[in-house]
């Protein structure tokens, strides 16, 4: 079982939902506010360091993921 398999998606709502594909239950992993309305799109960069989002009144948001210290 990796942990590491995830379907990003934006939301009606105006979220954009990291869900867990593994699970048979669609568990929602991490959730991501910022927009005002509904989420229309969804990329990464190359390396998945960086997610654009963006929503149905034309804003585009990069999110920057945080740097683990090990």
């Amino acid at each position: 079982f990796d942990s590491n398999f995830f379907s990003v998606s934006g939301s009606e709502d105006s979220c954009v939902y990291f869900i867990d594909i593994v699970r048979d239950t669609n568990f929602v992993v991490n959730k991501l506010q910022g927009h005002s309305s509904p989420v229309l799109g969804v990329s990464f960069n190359y390396d998945e360091s960086l997610l654009a989002t963006s929503d149905q009144q034309g804003l585009v948001i990069i999110w920057s993921r945080e740097k683990k210290n090990s």
